[in-house]
């Protein structure tokens, strides 16, 4: 009986050999020494094509080639240019683009924060994800059954001011990317009304497997993904770039957050730091020529490192650095793995992605 028990939980020593998956990540380069390592280390990858720094088309053919290559191991999604909403013809158009992303294996379909916070119509009104231009690609993608992967709105320090963040990662990305920080810009749509532009997609489209990037940019607050989870039974999220977020709310009450992973187990998708391999980065294309393997060895040694403190934090009781998640000097230097149970952490990291995705 004790042995049975004990093999309801892992140790650490199990790391390596347990299935994961980092569902999601920016790929779109050629080199593959990335993906090399991640399938020596029992990782899979999908990539996010995303209508942002790289064009769309570039994104698709290093995809599909990678795809092709490591057909087990890299899985990417797909996207539609929503920029070109004005166009008469932007529903066919984006449809069959869409087409064309799955008969090449993507798993589903990105669409991103620049729907509600950057693109506007000809009357200078920001163009939100409940705005009927976009309605038959939701029919589509709820008819065929293709995942949608929803990064709508942003955390909720968007919109407060750098020394009023709660957590310190949000302060760095929005002191180097002021033209997201929505303090800033307060024409931009509030946050309140990024999430309800999401809730009315949910309410119209109750059959669209939905799943919202970056904990459904709900990251402050666990209840309010539950109370998705509870109303949209169509509804996932996935955790990546917002792992400190998670920590911080296990300190104020860890009874919530291993609850949460409980009762939710099955909606959960694991992401790891949300990384983004672009062309366009200089200094990545510099280091890729010059140094290629040393770079990569060294990207994904950082990712790993990552990966398994997010594994140890959720599977074993092990305690592991916080690290300077937020300036509050109450927060200790280490905190308790939460210690789930073997098949909670398994669906976490591994299962509900191909669940949810397929694979």
């Amino acid at each position: 009986m004790i042995n049975i028990l004990m093999n309801d939980y892992y140790s650490p020593a199990d790391f390596h050999k347990s299935p994961k998956y980092d569902a999601h990540i920016h790929y779109h380069i050629l080199d593959d020494l990335f993906v090399r390592q991640a399938k020596k280390a029992n990782i899979c990858l999908l990539s996010i094509n995303t209508n942002f720094d790289v064009s769309i088309d570039t994104q698709f053919e290093i995809s599909r080639f990678l795809h092709q290559r490591y057909s087990k191991t890299f899985n990417f999604l797909g996207a539609f240019d929503a920029t070109t909403f004005a166009s008469k013809t932007f529903a066919e158009d984006s449809i069959e683009q869409i087409k064309k992303n799955m008969a090449e294996g993507a798993r589903g379909i990105k669409i991103w924060k620049n729907i509600g916070m950057c693109l506007k119509n000809e009357a200078g009104q920001y163009i939100m994800a409940d705005d009927p231009v976009f309605d038959p690609i939701f029919t589509f993608l709820e008819k065929e059954q293709i995942p949608l992967l929803a990064h709508l709105g942003e955390p909720r320090n968007c919109w407060l001011p750098l020394e009023s963040m709660t957590i310190n990662n949000d302060r760095r990305y929005f002191r180097k990317n002021p033209a997201f920080h929505m303090y800033l810009h307060p024409e931009v749509p509030s946050y309140d009304q990024q999430i309800m532009a999401r809730d009315h997609i949910l309410e119209r489209y109750p059959r669209l497997i939905f799943i919202g990037a970056h904990l459904g940019s709900m990251e402050w607050n666990l209840e309010e993904v539950a109370k998705r989870f509870d109303r949209f039974p169509n509804f996932y999220i996935d955790i990546a770039g917002r792992f400190a977020y998670i920590l911080e709310q296990a300190l104020r009450d860890r009874s919530v957050v291993i609850d949460f992973f409980q009762t939710y187990q099955n909606r959960i998708v694991y992401g790891g730091l949300d990384i983004n391999l672009s062309p366009n980065n200089r200094w990545i294309n510099l280091i890729c020529k010059y140094f290629p393997h040393v770079f990569m060895k060294l990207l994904f040694s950082y990712s790993y490192k990552a990966i398994k403190k997010h594994w140890f934090f959720l599977a074993t009781n092990k305690m592991i650095k916080t690290g300077k998640i937020s300036n509050n000097p109450e927060i200790p230097k280490h905190i308790e793995g939460l210690k789930l149970a073997k098949n909670i952490v398994d669906r976490i990291f591994y299962e509900n992605a191909i669940c949810v995705y397929g694979g």
